[in-house]
């Protein structure tokens, strides 16, 4: 049995009162948190919840743990910064710690797309070709329509919208307009993938577990994903004064996916290229799209990937035979296992 820290970032109702509502999208309900807490606990560890703010060492001090559960995406009291996710990894290793999931340079340079693109391009790793645009005023490269807009440091699907995908420089420059002025930037211009998307969940260091394919399917052409509220953050939002769009479903998820074993071998074989190529640990989601001529391009790797039991790569897990509590006990003795 171990003492595990489970490092998170809880949505507090002051984060709801003003800016975007997807600006919570990377912090974790209640819910979720309940749930990895339920789960450490249910294999016989003893827990205690530690919040990843400027006074995280010293908590970590004070709690005497083993070990940290780690799903924090920022320190929460401090200005975000474009490494966030790694802070909690580097403060674990200046303390002495050992934690789950990735170390210091992969984190980063997974919340960095463009860099995270030109490395698996280097690698012969498809990925849609794009364009970093930071000021509304800077020339467009030329790129094939349609194209999607997105922010280049930032992950579950802020700043996405139903206009996020353009079909002129007009749009495009409109979306540039709307993301700089929202968000902070830079943006990413790319190359929209007209195919089928899938998601596939690993476990593992040297030898990986995939887990069975997802594909996300979409109920409108050019679907993407768009962030939706958890039904507590949502009406923590409603108590806060906000409008809160109407939930709209258009996209499911198929797990297993209905594919062939050719096109199946071929998404886990560049999954585990791309795990390795930007140095993974224990747990990763990658997401990727196949074009209609028929290349299999990667989208973007989660390192710290969504783990309420309701998201996509538990999901997965249940398919491959996880329970809930197995694969938080997977992550946690992965991350044992490397010492």
């Amino acid at each position: 049995m171990a003492r595990v820290a489970l490092v998170c970032n809880l949505i507090h109702p002051e984060y709801l009162r003003s800016g975007p509502l997807d600006a919570v999208a990377e912090l974790d309900s209640e819910e979720t948190l309940l749930a990895v807490e339920s789960a450490l606990r249910g294999d016989g560890h003893d827990v205690v919840r530690v919040e990843a703010d400027s006074s995280l060492a010293i908590s970590l001090a004070a709690a005497g743990v083993d070990i940290v559960f780690n799903i924090a995406e920022r320190i929460s009291d401090v200005p975000v910064s474009a490494s966030r996710e790694s802070l909690v990894p580097a403060l674990c290793e200046i303390l002495g710690l050992r934690y789950t999931g990735s170390g210091v340079l992969c984190t980063a340079l997974c919340l960095d797309k463009p860099l995270t693109k030109q490395l698996l391009t280097s690698a012969g790793i498809a990925t849609p070709r794009f364009q970093v645009i930071a000021a509304t005023d800077e020339s467009l490269m030329s790129l094939r329509y349609p194209l999607i807009v997105k922010l280049a440091r930032e992950g579950s699907s802020m700043g996405l919208s139903a206009a996020s995908v353009v079909d002129d420089e007009a749009a495009v420059r409109a979306e540039i307009q709307r993301l700089l002025t929202t968000y902070r930037g830079p943006l990413l211009i790319e190359e929209f993938i007209e195919g089928r998307e899938f998601t596939v969940g690993l476990l593992g260091n040297a030898e990986l577990e995939v887990l069975p394919i997802v594909e996300v399917v979409f109920t409108r052409p050019r679907g993407i994903n768009l962030f939706e509220l958890d039904d507590s953050v949502r009406a923590m939002a409603l108590v806060a004064g906000r409008t809160v769009p109407a939930v709209v479903d258009e996209h499911y998820s198929v797990c297993p996916a209905v594919i062939d074993e050719t096109l199946a071998a071929r998404i886990r074989d560049t999954a585990r290229r791309a795990f390795h190529l930007l140095g993974c640990r224990d747990w990763c989601r990658i997401d990727l799209r196949l074009g209609e001529d028929g290349t299999l391009h990667v989208l973007e790797l989660n390192p710290i990937a969504g783990i309420d039991p309701s998201y996509l790569l538990p999901r997965a897990a249940a398919v491959g035979g996880y329970a809930y509590v197995a694969l938080v006990k997977r992550i946690l003795d992965l991350a044992l296992a490397r010492g």
